[in-house]
Parts: structure tokens; C-alpha cells; sequence
């Protein structure tokens, strides 16, 4: 199975499947388009997907497609991941 498939098959999934799919699509070091693909999955209500997806985003510089997933988010989650994503991307260019 190629990512992509798997990427299809996660967003699919709910619960615990949805979470070790999750791990077996980010061993696949998914590219910049797969990231994107996987972005909204970032409103997880699971801290660690949202967590992942984050880490995912900021690895590919993509703060542009992070800060569209925020919309909506309450206060202290959407510091938590802001708060992630400049630590691992650095500061805004």
C-alpha cells in the first residue's frame, strides 16, 4: 500500500484506528502536498494527532495551510499549537 492510500484510509478511520494509521502514515515521511492533505485533521479532538499533525505542518514550513486549521479552535488549544508549530518551524518569515 503507498502512502497515499494509507492517508486515504486514515482520514476514513475514527478512534483508536485512526491513530495508528496516523503513525504509520508519518513514518512514510509524507511530503509538503501530503501535509496539506492531512491538515485538517489537526482539529482532532486527541491532543497527540493534533500534536503530530502540527509537527508535520511546521516540518514543511507550512504556516499558511496551520493557521487556516485554527479557525475556530478555542484559546488555550490554539496556543498550545501555535506555541508548538514556532518551535519546530522557528520564527515567521
Amino acid at each position: 500500500m503507498n502512502l497515499d492510500q494509507l492517508i486515504e484510509q486514515y482520514l476514513g478511520s475514527q478512534g483508536r484506528a485512526r491513530k495508528e494509521l496516523l503513525k504509520k502514515v508519518l513514518a512514510g515521511d509524507p511530503d509538503p502536498r501530503q501535509a496539506t492533505r492531512l491538515a485538517p485533521t489537526l482539529r482532532d479532538p486527541s491532543p497527540r494527532v493534533s500534536a503530530r499533525i502540527t509537527a508535520l505542518l511546521a516540518r514543511h514550513q507550512l504556516r499558511e495551510v496551520f493557521e487556516q486549521q485554527l479557525v475556530g479552535l478555542k484559546p488555550g488549544k490554539l496556543a498550545i499549537l501555535r506555541s508548538k508549530f514556532e518551535k519546530i518551524s522557528g520564527p515567521p518569515r
